[in-house]
């Protein structure tokens, strides 16, 4: 990929990173610029093994995040550097051939990144030798801050470069006479304010012009539904003209967007609205979900706010299965367009297992992709019609790998590449970034390639003889933590000869590999199959068309694989009342001598995984485990969406190192809590040859938690891995962390002043914030103690108390005696759910 700085950009915010996404936004990128980058990565000789990975057809981002290519299909997407969803915010620009990406809603604003994307447009052509002139760009009242404007000629559509800045919405361009049409867009860097995008029209003569954009002329941008209890929870917004250039992706929230009304011909402002159920949150989620796109055409309205009926929509419910325990989830999706090869995205959280019933813009095709936990599917486009549709299941169990042909042979070169491990029953193709995977091939004895185990999109390469020869392969794929209670292990091991004269490949030389797939209808929407008979379908099929699989055996086990039985002829399995999980084991060959064994550990769940005590294999040990300091954890509603990042940490032992972990704070029970937030971020630094200090953050916000009902005791689960990935231990309870409420308590003495020996009424009221307005409610049923202070002294004195009422007031009558200072403070009882009380003392004047 060719890479630049440039100041135009891609705008992407990802909702929530409990368990993280991304969502895709995308430009083209050729599969032969992919190609080409990953066969630099191949290397190779005639015995030397060497490693590629497909992180080097990424670009790395100013926040360390990359952009991607999606696999299969045309588009970007932005992840963290490890694989798991992006937590940032970016704005786009595509024009004349090239996609810019930079980091927007940071503390300190970051350099823009330029992907060449081989689509080039008439934008950016030579000016000539025309005269030009300056124009310079600001925004009315010094508004805005890290502006990103982009220009165009209205009569032939050229681009033109404006050097804008990145700390102020302010900039300069020299152009020929003409007219014009400008855009800025920008939001206030890590503070919950509106997005905008402001347009502005303009003719440049013979001198110096000056292009003013005014926010206060911009309109709340919008669609809602006759549904009143519908709320924006995530939006975007861009633009793009009649040469084919785009800019956005403003908003990414469920803060408003404001856009500047204007009417100019070609010009089309995309909107893209994901609504939910008011009180949701993105560890509550809705329990539906409204899917809004529309286009404003040549024109922006005075009130760019549309309104849709229900009944007029396309409806359908989709079923999302688990691993076996509760987690919040992530759809993402995106419109598709011809128009553009971008597109923003949407987000909101579900609930796995669960149900959601969607409300979509009919007969308009949507990407679509569902991150649960660090593992995420990419599901099919999908477009439907007006009225109700049938409606799918997505990540239903056993998860395990589709079909593929990604290892090849290609002349003296065999390159071992399989990238997605885990994709559903529906064949959704998915794989987890925090998921380990191992390759090793031998042929007559010889180790070709032996890896260790690593992360991401990995991939090998070796030099092998033109000679026919038998080879053996094995793929291992291991996955940790909460989110990876199904599928914890895979192993595929293959035989297989190439070389020589063996039929010409076939599936872009793919090497002669079959594959397993399981299908166990009876699992439930947990993936948990009942007691009793069950049974497994096993289908092997050969990668190559000219070769024919065939299923041999299937065996399974109820105790991690330690020990295994064999299924009936017909596939039939004894789940028995008390098992915890079922473990499948397949063989089968082809025609040609070739042969496939896979192994799933924890291929589904079974009765017993209502209960999961800790878990531990080896000599993996986990101590010190600290969050927040061991204090608790303060929530202010009125901070909004503004989110706290308290460290967590802890220490994790073994003879062989400590390879990775992790850490879940949960609130309810490990098997089905009501609320989860992962620590994101997790290293884990060597402190010695055996020990390894492990940290990261939480990022909680007040409308992330939304629900009062969240405050309280939380407990921390953490896993660790040794380094020969032989040993690791599973904490569900390792530790006790409070997430509370903030509480005030405010004084007021009356009257002021007041005679000595009147009598004088001390009133008081007690409450606590609202996660889901950001508002004070009472806080009743409270006893609360009065003291006074005497001007001078530095003691406080208990002088009443009382219990407040249903609106968190109390009140008591004393007679005055001397000037000082009246507080209320709380009473002995100790409430788990809230902080302490800011208090508020009041002075009184005694004469």
């Amino acid at each position: 990929m060719h890479v630049t700085n440039s100041r135009r950009i891609l705008r992407r915010t990802v909702m929530g990173a409990l368990a993280g996404v991304l969502a895709a936004t995308g430009a083209t990128l050729l599969p032969s610029q992919v190609s080409a980058a990953e066969q630099a990565t191949n290397g190779g000789g005639p015995v030397r093994a060497t490693k590629g990975t497909a992180k080097d057809a990424a670009v790395k981002l100013a926040t360390g995040d990359r952009l991607e290519r999606i696999p299969g299909t045309k588009g970007f997407r932005v992840a963290a550097a490890d694989g798991r969803p992006a937590t940032g915010t970016y704005a786009f620009a595509q024009a004349d051939g090239e996609l810019t990406v930079r980091p927007i809603g940071t503390k300190k604003p970051l350099p823009a990144t330029t992907v060449a994307t081989d689509e080039s447009g008439p934008g950016m052509s030579a000016y000539g030798a025309t005269a030009t002139q300056r124009v310079n760009f600001s925004v009315a009242g010094d508004r805005g801050r890290g502006g990103i404007i982009n220009l165009w000629n209205t009569s032939t559509w050229t681009w033109y470069s404006v050097n804008s800045d990145q700390y102020v919405a302010k900039g300069t361009a020299d152009v020929p006479p003409g007219t014009y049409f400008a855009t800025i867009q920008y939001d206030y860097y890590g503070e919950t304010r509106p997005a905008y995008l402001l347009t502005k029209t303009f003719t440049v003569g013979n001198t110096t012009a000056n292009a003013v954009f005014d926010e206060t002329a911009a309109k709340p941008m919008g669609i809602v539904a006759d549904d009143t209890s519908a709320r924006r929870a995530g939006a975007a917004v861009w633009l793009t003209t009649p040469n084919g250039d785009a800019v956005g992706q403003v908003g990414g929230g469920a803060d408003q967007i404001y856009v500047t009304p204007f009417t100019l011909s070609g010009a089309t402002v995309h909107l893209h609205d994901v609504l939910t159920k008011y009180g949701s949150s993105q560890l509550k989620p809705s329990p539906y979900r409204y899917d809004l796109v529309h286009q404003f055409r040549n024109t922006v309205p005075a009130n760019p706010v549309v309104t849709v009926k229900t009944a007029g929509l396309a409806k359908t419910v989709t079923t999302f299965r688990s691993q076996a325990g509760r987690q919040t989830a992530r759809l993402d999706t995106w419109r598709i367009t011809s128009e553009i090869s971008v597109g923003a995205q949407a987000a909101s959280t579900v609930t796995a297992p669960g149900t959601l019933t969607e409300y979509v813009t009919p007969n308009v095709p949507f990407g679509r992709s569902f991150w649960d936990g660090d593992s995420y599917l990419t599901l099919a486009d999908r477009t439907l019609p007006a009225g109700t549709s049938a409606g799918e299941t997505i990540g239903q169990g056993p998860l395990q790998p589709r079909t593929g042909n990604r290892s090849t042979r290609i002349g003296g070169q065999i390159r071992l590449y399989e990238p997605h491990s885990y994709s559903d029953a529906a064949g959704n193709e998915g794989r987890d970034s925090s998921a380990v995977q191992q390759y090793r091939l031998t042929s007559r004895g010889v180790t070709l390639v032996d890896s260790p185990y690593e992360k991401g999109y990995v991939n090998y390469a070796v030099g092998v003889t033109s000679a026919a020869a038998p080879y053996e392969f094995t793929h291992t794929t291991i996955r940790r933590g909460p989110h990876a209670r199904l599928s914890t292990k895979l192993v595929r091991e293959w035989t297989f000869s190439s070389g020589g004269t063996s039929p010409v490949p076939r599936l872009d030389d793919a090497l002669p590999l079959l594959d397993v797939t399981f299908d166990v209808p009876a699992l439930d929407i947990r993936n948990t199959a009942p007691a009793g008979t069950v049974r497994v379908a096993t289908t092997v099929t050969s990668r190559w068309s000219t070769a024919t699989g065939s299923f041999t055996g299937l065996e399974y086990s109820a105790d991690d694989g330690k020990t295994w039985l064999p299924a009936s002829a017909e596939g039939d399995i004894t789940v028995g009342a008390a098992d915890r999980f079922v473990s499948l084991r397949a063989t089968g060959k082809d025609d040609s001598g070739g042969t496939v064994r896979t192994t799933l550990i924890r291929a589904f769940g079974g009765p017993g995984s209502v209960s999961l005590p800790d878990e531990s294999a080896g000599d993996v040990r986990i101590s010190r485990v600290k969050v927040n300091g061991n204090n608790p954890i303060v929530v202010d509603g009125a901070l909004g969406q503004f989110e706290l990042s308290p460290e967590a940490s802890f220490t994790a032992t073994s003879p062989a190192g400590i390879a990775r972990g992790g850490m879940t704070l949960y609130k309810g029970s490990y098997e089905s809590p009501d609320a989860v937030i992962p620590l994101l971020w997790t290293t884990c630094t060597p402190a010695n040859g055996t020990a390894a200090s492990c940290k990261g953050n939480l990022n909680i916000a007040p409308r992330h938690l939304a629900d009062n009902a969240l405050a309280g005791a939380w407990k921390v689960a953490v896993w660790a891995e040794s380094q020969d990935g032989t040993s690791y231990a599973d904490v569900h309870a390792a530790q006790t962390v409070r997430i509370v409420r903030t509480t005030r308590l405010t004084t007021d003495a009356t009257p002021e002043p007041v005679t000595k020996g009147a009598t004088l009424t001390v009133t008081g009221r007690f409450t606590v914030t609202d996660w889901l307005t950001g508002g004070q409610l009472g806080h009743p049923q409270q006893r609360v103690n009065l003291e006074f202070r005497r001007s001078g002294s530095t003691d406080w004195t208990r002088v009443g108390s009382a219990v407040t009422d249903s609106t968190g007031k109390a009140a008591v009558t004393l007679k005055a005696t001397y000037d000082g200072e009246y507080r209320w403070i709380g009473g002995p009882s100790l409430i788990i759910t809230t902080a302490g009380p800011a208090l508020s003392p009041d002075t009184i004047d005694v004469r």
